[in-house]
């Protein structure tokens, strides 16, 4: 069986008078570094901690935005391979405890938990932060509990982008 379900997603692009460097340094201070969440599980599972320890040990690697980085992937580097040279940079972030809440209600949400946002520099030298509307991409699972937590993802992504562009939030 195939179901298909058709969604509007927000998407959203902040531009930030800011260097590359400047937005990229930025973000990357407000957040922790997660490291890989395999070899994470295995350490805890191997000492049979109790989910009070993973919590901590998990908020340990959150940085001041309550967000850790999962990944960054330097597609500029790429670009620049095939004779392309751009700066462009993918991140996927998210909070691990702020996931599972929303996980347990519909397993699915797992596609969009860790949520990404690119950083790039334009032709003219600006730099932009985009991502697509966490709220607008979990709406289609109509669940309270993933709406309300979906929405405070997205305000301290928000507020995130906000810090590291020099804009203010938009809500």
């Amino acid at each position: 069986m195939r179901q298909t379900t058709h969604i509007a997603i927000e998407h959203i692009v902040v531009s930030s008078k800011r260097s590359y460097d400047q937005v990229k340094t930025t973000l990357e201070a407000q957040m922790g570094f997660l490291g890989n969440t395999d070899e994470l599980g295995r350490q805890m599972a191997g000492v049979q901690t109790c989910w009070e320890q993973i919590a901590l040990a998990i908020e340990k690697r959150l940085g001041t935005s309550g967000f850790t980085i999962f990944s960054m992937v330097e597609q500029g580097q790429l670009l620049s391979l095939a004779g392309k040279p751009r700066r462009v940079v993918q991140y996927a972030v998210g909070n691990p405890l702020l996931a599972i809440q929303m996980i347990e209600h519909v397993l699915e949400v797992a596609l969009y938990a860790p949520l990404r946002l690119a950083v790039y520099e334009g032709q003219q030298g600006a730099t932009f932060v985009a991502y697509d509307s966490f709220s607008s991409l979990l709406s289609q699972y109509h669940r309270p509990g993933i709406a309300a937590v979906a929405q405070l993802v997205e305000q301290k992504l928000e507020s995130l982008v906000g810090e590291a562009t020099g804009s203010e939030p938009t809500s």
